[in-house]
């Protein structure tokens, strides 16, 4: 990376997690838009951080199919690497 990264965030439903020993590990997930949902992934950075509740460094085992989370990430070479993830709290109805 050229240190000149924009980094975004979105928020999302998390759809599926795969951890891939040795390569990267990726989420899909569901993000909402004008018209209904629309599906994307994310590929984890190695260096990516995961947090949730006590704000504690977590792996990535934290993030399951339904939670929400709050992604920040970069596009590198058209892909979305997420470099920090915050599963988010449930909320009450």
């Amino acid at each position: 990376m050229n240190g000149k990264e924009n980094f975004k965030v979105l928020t999302a439903e998390v759809i599926s997690v795969s951890e891939h020993p040795g390569a990267a590990h990726t989420i899909e997930i569901k993000t909402k838009g004008f018209i209904g949902y629309k599906n994307d992934s994310l590929t984890i950075d190695p260096r990516c951080t995961f947090y949730k509740d006590d704000k504690q460094p977590k792996t990535i085992g934290i993030v399951k199919p339904g939670d929400t989370i709050k992604a920040t990430y970069i596009i590198h070479k058209g892909i979305k690497v997420a470099f920090n993830i915050i599963v988010m709290p449930v909320r009450a109805n």
